[in-house]
């Protein structure tokens, strides 16, 4: 269990506005954007879970993330619990054991001739099947109470062409249902979640609202925190010095959590000190020097010139060329720099925001950046 699970700061507010707007009968679903370890998952379990099943949901949770190659697993095995709590576990995994297609090959070993029947998955009739499985749970579902559907990591139904299959599943049961389901997404990035909502193309196009920046947790979860902490060994935290500290783990529970169980577990720890080695930590786990050295230098520039200034214009004619002199080139090119962001949204580095601006997918690589990364002196 994570640590934010166990120590969790209540969010009876948010969860409320959430179901007010999927109450409304404006949208059938809603999906949320925030980087990784930033509280999205607790927050469905723990906040909205309880409030919507108060409010007369039957409520399914899926967290698509485990099974990336085959979200269609954990959408029918949300499903199939919320249906069958006691005797779903395990279902949908079974399904994906029993192979439907026999491939024959014959090999030749010293003039002898063998056959070898290897029997394989279909994986087209597969992904049918589990699509047409998901409809029917969807709809038994809703025959009883209203469905609050939750899928965690939404990103990864556009990541293959069986996995938009039961994208286009769940939309053709979102509108078949509409007055009877109600689905929130999440995702932690920004680039993916718009191949699956806002693309025309997209296999979620017009049915995902959207999509919303997820409000963070603030200076509530420090004071949260200190409360526990003092309860835990009698001494105070700072709460001052804790909301720099959070706001320096960009405000991400989780890291900030871990530091505050190290100064429990050693009392000679400053608060400074403990969340200095988890951000340290950080940055070995998640290997930002691997990420930073398999840009190339235009991506590598335009990265620092974000972390310093997010409401950078990258296709203005003074970015262009500054762009140019740094790198030593005789000019530069809006397709090229064009070609770059689209490369580092593709890695999940940096994406376009709703509002315009570009900002960095994982906060903990911001900060590496404009802290730790190499800046490569100007060309004389």
């Amino acid at each position: 269990m994570k640590l934010n699970q166990i120590w969790h700061c209540p969010r009876p507010k948010l969860a409320g506005s959430y179901l007010a707007l999927l109450g409304s009968g404006l949208v059938v679903s809603t999906s949320i954007f925030a980087p990784r370890r930033t509280g999205k998952t607790v927050f469905l379990r723990q906040d909205l879970t309880p409030a919507a099943a108060a409010a007369g949901y039957v409520v399914a949770y899926a967290d698509l993330w485990q099974t990336r190659l085959n979200p269609g697993v954990a959408l029918i095995r949300a499903l199939e619990e919320a249906l069958e709590p006691k005797t779903a576990t395990g279902k949908a995994l079974g399904r994906l054991r029993q192979p439907v297609r026999k491939v024959k090959a014959q090999a030749g070993v010293s003039g002898v001739s063998a056959a070898l029947e290897v029997e394989l998955a279909d994986a087209r009739k597969e992904a049918t099947d589990m699509a047409l499985r998901i409809e029917e749970l969807v709809a038994r579902l809703v025959a009883k109470k209203p469905l609050l559907l939750l899928v965690d990591e939404a990103q990864e139904l556009a990541r293959t062409r069986d996995n938009e299959l039961m994208a286009m599943a769940l939309r053709t049961a979102m509108t078949k249902h509409r007055d009877r389901i109600r689905v929130v997404f999440t995702g932690s990035s920004r680039s993916q979640l718009a191949h699956v909502f806002s693309n025309a193309d997209a296999p979620l196009y017009a049915v995902g609202a959207t999509i919303q920046d997820f409000p963070l947790l603030g200076r509530e979860l420090v004071e949260f925190v200190a409360e526990k902490f003092r309860q835990a060994c009698g001494r105070n935290l700072d709460v001052a010095q804790g909301w720099i500290e959070f706001r320096a783990f960009a405000q991400q529970p989780e890291p900030f959590l871990s530091a505050i169980v190290a100064m429990l577990m050693d009392p000679s720890l400053t608060l400074e000190a403990a969340c200095a080695a988890e951000r340290a930590e950080q940055d070995r786990e998640e290997n930002h020097e691997g990420t930073w050295s398999a840009l190339d230098p235009l991506q590598r520039h335009l990265v620092l010139r974000i972390a310093e200034d997010p409401l950078l214009k990258p296709f203005s004619k003074a970015t262009l060329a500054a762009a140019a002199k740094v790198l030593g080139l005789q000019g530069l090119e809006a397709t090229n720099v064009q070609y770059a962001l689209r490369s580092l949204a593709a890695r999940n580095v940096v994406s376009k925001s709703p509002r315009g601006v570009f900002t960095f997918d994982n906060p903990a690589f911001e900060r590496w950046v404009r802290t730790l990364a190499p800046h490569p002196a100007s060309p004389s």
